[in-house]
């Protein structure tokens, strides 16, 4: 598959994948970081979560949503084989019933911070996990460098060629895993190795999967699992 030099003009009206629920989910607002927009939101989370996995959705331009189908299946999975962890899916801002506007990163990193702040105050315990694909991977990464609490990173299709992985990015300490199909459109396995070396992170390759992994999503869902949460299931 011939790669992407650069992307298209983002459509007037971006198609989303139409809206999923997942077993366990309650939909909710998340208020915004320090008085930014509402954030729609479903939330698997009981105060006794040993973990929370946080997850970042695809660019929202280009119609990137909660329900975007690798962010959904990881929450499938989560639900099916770990039901004893948290986790958390959101619309970025301008999103679905999300308020404000697509900020070019800027503004969806202190989103991803605001829903960071909101499970961890619904399970104070908990360490934190964040997974982005794509577009997600880069605000997800940034978001982890300034909270504390996350300590894991999952990249899922880094967009080398469009997002600048520097400064903020580099900012986070925590274990970083990225997770790349060879037949991606927007970047080659050059450019993100020399991503994987620069963060410190592990590198799985997938053989034949494209960008979106349109061959199997839950193949990245069940390889991502044992990432985000390390911890044994309780007994």
């Amino acid at each position: 598959m011939p790669r992407i030099e650069r992307l298209p003009d983002p459509p007037e009206v971006p198609a989303r994948s139409p809206p999923a629920s997942v077993v366990g989910e309650t939909e909710t607002l998340v208020p915004g970081l320090e008085g930014g927009p509402a954030l729609q939101a479903r939330l698997h989370v009981a105060p006794s979560a040993s973990r929370v996995v946080v997850l970042c959705h695809p660019h929202p331009l280009y119609g990137g949503s909660m329900h975007s189908p690798v962010v959904l299946a990881v929450a499938k999975i989560l639900a099916e084989r770990r039901p004893d962890i948290a986790w958390a899916r959101f619309d970025f801002r301008g999103v679905g019933a999300s308020e404000g506007d697509y900020d070019a990163g800027r503004g969806e990193v202190d989103d991803a911070r605001a829903v960071v702040a909101h499970v961890r105050r619904l399970a104070p315990a908990a360490r934190m996990s964040v997974c982005g694909h794509s577009f997600g991977s880069w605000v997800g990464l940034r978001a982890a460098g300034r909270e504390e609490s996350v300590d894991r990173v999952l990249l899922v299709s880094p967009s080398v060629r469009f997002f600048e992985f520097h400064a903020d990015a580099l900012r986070f300490q925590g274990k970083k895993t990225i997770f790349f199909g060879d037949a991606d459109e927007y970047s080659d396995l050059g450019e993100v190795r020399r991503l994987a070396a620069e963060l410190g992170a592990d590198l799985r390759v997938f053989q034949g999967f494209d960008h979106h992994f349109m061959k199997s999503r839950r193949t990245v869902a069940e390889a991502a699992l044992p990432v985000l949460v390390p911890e044994s299931p309780r007994p």
